[in-house]
């Protein structure tokens, strides 16, 4: 349907007016809330009811590219000329960039050294100008070869539907076909969009993204840490896929939980919004190919001609809700959430009673005098399956199959809420045949119900090194699957942040800047498969959890993923951060490390820190992805669980003095100006959320 034709043929509320700006003719559908126009390039704007701009653009962008990897751990100052692992295909001149984005928090800060190619002979690529510093680890080169800053042309239709108008744009790049639709409903405050791409070639994706533009000024933001800013805004936020506010009253916009979308950025200063459709900060992958330091580079999406992908989200437009209820990261009201995730090195059977039990003498977790379980903490632990070189008289790297006693020490931690998962099959990188792993993830997933993997070392069999890769004899993901392994931690799980500098994964204690996912699925290279961030405390950097940090995670509303050894034998055979020996030579917890635990169990009684485990939080965040929320005319907010299983606990923060579910007060108490609550929600069930007693169904 041509655009011209829309105001005679489809629908009594289209009419047209020139914008005297741009000097083209545009359509106009008028509802209660706002008036949306657009031309015929697809160019739209939304407007209140009095005709004041709320928005006043939507611009499409996308970087496309090479990634190539240098295949050694490092690089020394004053280097021009480097070796790739496939010849590059990048003329002379064009500017690169020479990145190292892997461990201790450089995802944020990555050691870049800009530059132009010189010649390109083979695989060798020659740069000017040189290297200023040495660099190292997972080192490699990054071409942005195509930028797109609009389309090359555009296509407008338009469809009457029984309860509004669709709005459809098809936008032609060299890359990609871009069908963005926007839905106006005729009686709701809201504008339905979605976005699907249509990849014309081979294709890696560096970001692609729609740009906002509105007229009023920021008035709220809600925060990645759930927290929500009025006033003293931050120039940028990387809000994860939270949301904003621009303006007030009738002259508003509100974007707010955007599961469907890869992130969303705000530029306060500018009122711009970027909703990022995809972008390679936000799924890291790298291929080990030696040990942790050398790697193929995968973070970018890896489309194939005519694949495709679809992105959703909701603007709330010319309507202010009384209330915006926002998704807390943890249930039941806590404010933060710390995971102790164990890594299985170098353990024995005492060692483990000794970390858990409080000393290795202990045999019933009934009797537990310290450690882990006497203060009621769950841990995400990971265990060896088989160690073929295990011997009792020496008996580091204790596994499931040469220990019926570890076996049941195991089963006694899993009755008490410790997760149970793979540290690889075994401690080595031995060949791994496809039934050996089929029986132990199948015993795993029987025992335990597995479903979290942490990687170990350079083991090919891993998530990070080739057990994703078909080509290779150490394929193993469709046995993960086969058994629903679904959770994993690999190297590139902790380039997003040190724990030196925050004991914090969100890192907000100076600002909301940092691109700082808690957990992610590469949209085409991992399957089905979730990666989520961790930090590492090496035994010597224990002491971060002083008070002051504890209170101070719990203010932050933050999340504490770690990975820690607490269970490996001391190497000098009398203590560690974690163990240490009494006055007869037994291990005993380190009385030190015990009480942390004591005051993380104080914590989680006070209902301030969720102590939980890696399976645990991850299907609870899967859990959020399903929950859709409507903003009602009537002021109140719907809630509703799309997901499959029930959400016990679901946890929302409000700035509010009251608060109503279904007509009756939930269980909530305040913090920091804001009105926690929670409450239950059911597979397939509707919360209806007020800020007074009215009644609602919810059915």
């Amino acid at each position: 349907m041509k655009i011209w034709m829309i105001g005679l043929l489809l629908f009594i509320s289209c009419a047209f007016h020139m914008d005297s700006a741009s000097g083209r003719a545009e359509a106009i559908f008028q509802q209660p809330y706002y008036t949306a126009a657009w031309d015929s390039g697809g160019n739209l704007r939304l407007l209140d009811r009095s005709g004041k701009e709320i928005l006043r653009s939507v611009q499409y962008l996308a970087e496309y590219g090479d990634l190539y990897n240098l295949l050694v751990p490092q690089i020394p100052a004053g280097t021009s000329k480097i070796k790739l692992d496939a010849k590059p295909v990048i003329p002379a001149g064009a500017a690169i960039e020479i990145r190292s984005e892997s461990f201790g928090g450089r995802q944020n800060a990555p050691l870049v050294h800009q530059a132009k190619v010189t010649q390109v002979q083979g695989d060798e690529l020659s740069f000017a100008p040189p290297l200023t510093k040495a660099m190292d680890t997972n080192l490699f080169i990054k071409w942005n070869g195509t930028v797109v800053r609009n389309y090359q042309k555009a296509a407008v239709h338009v469809e009457r539907k029984p309860e509004g108008l669709l709005l459809r744009t098809v936008g032609e790049t060299p890359v990609a076909e871009i069908e963005t639709e926007y839905f106006f409903h005729q009686q709701k405050p809201t504008v339905e969009v979605q976005v699907k791409t249509t990849y014309k070639q081979q294709t890696k994706v560096f970001r692609e993204a729609l740009g906002l533009q509105f007229a009023p000024k920021v008035s709220e933001v809600y925060r990645k840490n759930r927290k929500s800013d009025t006033r003293a805004f931050q120039k940028h936020y990387w809000l994860d896929r939270e949301g904003v506010r621009f303006g007030q009253g009738q002259q508003t916009a509100l974007l707010y939980h955007t599961p469907h979308i890869s992130s969303l950025e705000l530029d306060t200063g500018q009122n711009q919004l970027l909703v990022n459709l995809d972008h390679m900060g936000e799924h890291r992958y790298v291929e080990q190919i030696s040990g942790r330091q050398v790697g193929k580079v995968r973070h970018a999406s890896e489309y194939k001609p005519l694949e495709q992908r679809i992105n959703r989200f909701t603007l709330v437009v010319g309507y202010q809700p009384g209330v915006v209820p926002r998704l807390m990261l943890q249930p039941h009201g806590y404010l933060a959430t710390h995971v102790w995730t164990e890594h299985a090195d170098e353990q024995t059977l005492a060692s483990n009673r000794a970390v858990y039990y409080g000393s290795e003498r202990i045999t019933s977790p009934d009797k537990a005098v310290g450690g882990f379980v006497r203060y009621g903490i769950p841990v995400t632990k990971s265990v060896f399956f088989a160690n073929p070189y295990y011997r009792p008289e020496r008996p580091l790297h204790v596994a499931i199959s040469e220990s019926p006693e570890f076996l049941q020490f195991l089963k006694d931690l899993h009755k008490r809420g410790t997760e149970i998962g793979l540290h690889t099959v075994y401690p080595y990188d031995l060949y791994l045949y496809g039934g050996v792993a089929d029986d132990a993830l199948s015993f795993m997933k029987k025992e335990f119900q597995s479903v979290t993997w942490i990687d170990h070392g350079y083991v090919k069999s891993s998530f990070g090194f080739q057990g994703l890769n078909v080509h290779t004899p150490s394929y193993l993901a469709d046995y993960w699957q086969k058994h629903g392994t679904r959770y994993f931690w690999h190297y590139s799980s902790e380039d997003g942040t040190n724990i030196n500098r925050s004991f914090d994964l969100l890192q907000t204690r100076l600002g909301d800047g940092k691109r700082t996912p808690l957990y992610w699925s590469h949209p085409t290279v991992t399957g089905p498969f979730y990666s989520w961030a961790a930090a590492i405390v090496p035994d010597d950097t224990v002491y971060v959890y002083h008070d002051q940090n504890l209170q101070r995670l719990v203010q932050d509303r933050g999340v504490l993923i770690n990975h820690v050894y607490p269970a490996r034998v001391p190497a000098n055979k009398k203590s560690s951060a974690f163990l240490t020996r009494d006055r007869q030579g037994a291990l005993v917890v380190q009385p030190g490390f015990d009480q942390i635990l004591k005051k993380m169990a104080g914590l989680r009684d006070q209902k301030k820190l969720y102590l939980t485990t890696v399976r645990d939080i991850m299907n609870y965040w899967l859990a959020l992805e399903q929950v859709r929320m409507e903003v009602q005319p009537d002021g109140s907010v719907h809630v509703y669980n799309d997901g499959p299983t029930k959400i016990s606990g679901l946890s929302m923060a409000v700035r509010s003095a009251q608060i109503y579910v279904n007509g009756k007060k939930p269980p909530q108490k305040k913090d920091q100006g804001d009105l926690i609550f929670w409450f239950d929600l059911e597979a397939g069930a509707r919360a209806v959320i007020t800020p007074g007693p009215a009644v609602h169904s919810s059915n």
